[in-house]
């Protein structure tokens, strides 16, 4: 065999692990991937891709414009979260990539698997939103920025800059990761006024470029994050709820790389996950502090760690940001710190390297039976499925349960019965649910009726004009129920 051969041989040789860790990601990621119905996000990001032309000026529009030609080829559930699918598999692969760059190839390939096989991942590639898409261009720009400071050159930092600022279309947060690449950059070339200089100028690139938007997201910003409130104060959902504390900064590993569904129900599987917690962070922690490869690592340490600082802070005095996809953009420099402490390890005492990963192992496999065997979405599908199968010619469906179009019909139905979208609800008293039932539409059919979090009053109310057949209910921050209602004068009649 000849030189050339050989050299081709051991060539394809090496893309081997990452080839079969990438088939794996594939797997998992399509794995159910239309099991479970479309939830209310997903639904508005359906509904913004559709109806582009009025959501190109919203703060997230990258992640609609490409939805929106990827539905020129389909329109199925699972079809439309192949999109997020796509560029998750691709983040398994430019994490490898920058693990590989920034410590060596063991580095990146457990980094990789920890992508691949992250429940909280596979969730994100199978879902019709931008954090999966954000987290990818998030990636690019990394990588560009690392060839930047390994050797500067105009390609590499506009390459970051347009890959920073397609990012920004995603999801505005990623304005955190230049953060840590203006530290780096600037503590890299702190001599060197002309290097500065170039990346100055990419920063004022990407302020240019983003300008059309920051108005917009200045402005949902404020709405969104709805005012300052004193430290710990909050209450459910993420607009109340309250700032992190120390367990839940050090838990967030374990919700990165195994387990991101809440506190278990069983408190001996909740404890083995706090044991995991603790030897994950102190991986990461040996991979910190170790001198072997520490230059570049710290790169990697400002990219995962430096954006949540911010993110911390704005948490215990606005709404809390520190949700697990908001901070997805940081995770997969935390899985090449986490793979680096592995390493050392395993370089220093084989037998608890052993141990430690067949408690990953045993870690990530129950949160991906969790995730695999439990629905946590909202079923619209079937509650629109039962509608039609359910609704006769002269039925008219009132939509009571918000959104002043309502995107799971606009998604699912294909019935042909009047739609009517009532945004107002009766107070709890006798008088004003009397005056709701009243306005209802009147039919000699039947209604169907979508109600968000009835009340028992309410349904009193109904029963004294319609006979009430509960169909369907569904969870969706509330209760949203289904209501077959046949007016007491058409039985009447009919009799």
């Amino acid at each position: 065999m000849n030189t050339t051969t050989q050299k081709e041989k051991f060539y394809w040789q090496e893309w081997i692990p990452i080839a079969l860790i990438l088939l794996l990601a594939t797997g998992l990621y399509i794995y159910q991937i239309g099991t479970e119905s479309l939830w209310k996000d997903e639904l508005l990001s359906v509904y913004r891709a559709k109806y582009l032309k009025d959501h190109i000026f919203v703060p997230r529009p990258l992640s609609y414009i490409l939805l929106r030609g990827w539905m020129f080829f389909g329109y199925s559930d699972s079809w439309l979260r192949g999109l997020c699918a796509v560029f998750t598999v691709g983040s398994v692969f430019l994490t490898y990539q920058l693990g590989c760059r920034l410590v060596n190839k063991p580095v990146g390939l457990i980094s990789a698997l920890f992508t691949a096989v992250s429940p909280l991942f596979i969730h994100h590639a199978q879902e019709v939103r931008m954090y999966g898409i954000s987290t990818f261009f998030g990636l690019v720009g990394t990588l560009a920025l690392t060839s930047a400071l390994e050797s500067p050159n105009k390609f590499s930092i506009g390459g970051w800059a347009i890959a920073r600022w397609l990012a920004l279309l995603c999801t505005p947060l990623n304005l955190l990761l230049l953060l840590p690449d203006t530290v780096l950059f600037a503590w890299r070339f702190r001599k060197e006024k002309r290097v500065l200089f170039s990346f100055g100028a990419g920063l004022i690139a990407i302020g240019i470029l983003w300008f059309p938007w920051v108005v917009v997201v200045a402005v949902q910003s404020l709405g969104f994050m709805g005012g300052l409130k004193p430290i710990g104060e909050g209450n459910s959902d993420v607009i109340t709820k309250s700032g992190p504390g120390i367990f839940d900064v050090l838990f967030q590993v374990t919700n990165f790389t195994t387990w991101s569904f809440g506190r278990p129900i069983s408190n001996a599987i909740y404890g083995f996950y706090i044991v995991y917690s603790v030897i994950a962070v102190c991986l990461i922690g040996l991979a910190i502090f170790e001198k072997r490869n520490s230059h570049k690592l710290a790169w990697a340490t400002a990219w995962g760690f430096l954006p949540l600082v911010p993110l911390f802070l704005v948490s215990h005095i606005s709404r809390s940001l520190w949700v697990d996809r908001y901070l997805l953009f940081t995770a997969p420099y935390i899985f090449i710190l986490l793979a680096s402490g592995f390493m050392e390890v395993w370089r220093r005492w084989r037998i608890p390297a052993v141990a430690i990963a067949l408690i990953y192992f045993v870690a990530v496999a129950g949160g991906l039976k969790r995730y695999y065997t439990i629905s946590d979405r909202e079923d619209w599908r079937g509650l629109v499925q039962l509608i039609q199968t359910n609704e006769k010619s002269g039925d008219i469906i009132v939509w009571s349960a918000g959104e002043l179009i309502p995107r799971a019909l606009n998604h699912y139905y294909s019935g042909s019965a009047t739609i009517e979208v009532r945004q107002d609800k009766p107070q709890d008293d006798p008088q004003a649910i009397d005056s709701w039932v009243q306005s209802l539409p009147k039919t000699q059919s039947r209604v169907l009726l979508v109600f968000g979090n009835p009340s028992p009053a309410l349904l009193s109310g109904i029963e004294k004009k319609f006979t009430v057949e509960q169909l369907y209910k569904i969870y969706a921050r509330g209760t949203v129920e289904l209501f077959l209602l046949t007016p007491h004068t058409s039985e009447t009649q009919r009799k």
